[in-house]
């Protein structure tokens, strides 16, 4: 099996659904950071900092949701690099539509993984068979040998 084009395509799904961890007003994330902020802070007090300014609790809230943001965006970022990196050498590995199909049908089934355990998404039978055929063809493409150059073919090539 190509490994590192199915690992690049799970990096990328990863990514993605990191990315819509961090920026979506109604993701896991944000529900937990309002519920971490809710459970140490009252919404009426006012919390002193060192320096003796006073600041209200709702913008302590905001700021622990930015932080909680900021680091799934930065978690986003790296899986991305590490994605194209790891996609870079599926391709050298399978080929570059063998590689690009494995990815892609990898990042589909992870996608679908994510939307059903994070975003309460559905999966209706239409889908399933669509996924499916997708799983049959890469797992036909992921058999594909790619051909090598031999010493006649090259001595042809330089001709």
């Amino acid at each position: 099996m190509k490994r590192r084009a199915v690992i690049s395509g799970l990096l990328g799904a990863s990514a993605s659904a990191i990315g819509k961890l961090a920026l979506d007003p109604d993701s896991p994330v944000q529900s937990r950071a309002r519920s971490f902020c809710s459970t140490f802070i009252s919404d009426t007090s006012d919390l002193t900092v060192v320096a003796g300014r006073s600041i209200s609790s709702r913008h302590v809230c905001t700021a622990t949701e930015l932080i909680g943001r900021g680091l799934c965006l930065l978690m986003m970022i790296g899986c991305n690099a590490t994605m194209m990196a790891t996609f870079l050498d599926g391709m050298n590995e399978s080929g570059s539509v063998a590689g690009t199909a494995l990815a892609n049908a990898a990042s589909f089934a992870m996608s679908a993984i994510y939307g059903i355990l994070f975003f309460d998404e559905k999966v209706n039978t239409t889908w399933m068979m669509g996924f499916a055929m997708i799983m049959s063809g890469a797992w036909l493409l992921s058999d594909v040998r790619l051909k090598q150059d031999t010493r006649a073919d090259a001595e042809k090539k330089s001709r």
